[in-house]
């Protein structure tokens, strides 16, 4: 708070002599000695700092955005490629998967043709046998 030098006697003084009463001369006197110590206002913003600092803060979150986009589209071709990467190994992985279960099957066949081989020879040999 600054206080303004004012001189409130010479002030009282030549109101009364411009024909104002002593006690309402004393009152304004005092009213215009108060306005000297009115708080400073003269760091809060005024319309053009609240202007200035909307066109900062529009100006931030243009960038901000242009970099979130530009973030999002990285986002977009590192998870592509990531998926196609996945997806040829799920395939390389089917593939493995396709031919063991191929040689199982190839191989469990051969099995059963096997053992019907063996069980149509024994049963030629009972055929004989009780014949």
């Amino acid at each position: 708070m600054a206080a303004l030098a004012f001189d409130t006697l010479n002030a009282t003084k030549r109101l009364r002599d411009a024909g104002m009463e002593e006690r309402l001369a004393e009152a304004v006197v005092d009213l215009v000695q108060l306005t000297g110590h009115m708080p400073d206002i003269s760091h809060l913003a005024t319309k053009d700092d609240l202007r200035l600092m909307e066109l900062a803060t529009k100006a931030d979150l243009r960038q901000l955005e242009l970099a979130t986009k530009s973030d999002l589209r990285q986002f977009e071709q590192s998870t592509k490629a990531e998926l196609q990467e996945a997806k040829l190994t799920l395939r390389g992985e089917l593939a493995q998967l396709e031919a063991r279960l191929s040689e199982k099957i190839r191989s469990q066949g051969w099995a059963v043709l096997g053992g019907m081989a063996v069980l149509l020879a024994f049963n030629t040999a009972m055929a004989k046998l009780i014949a």
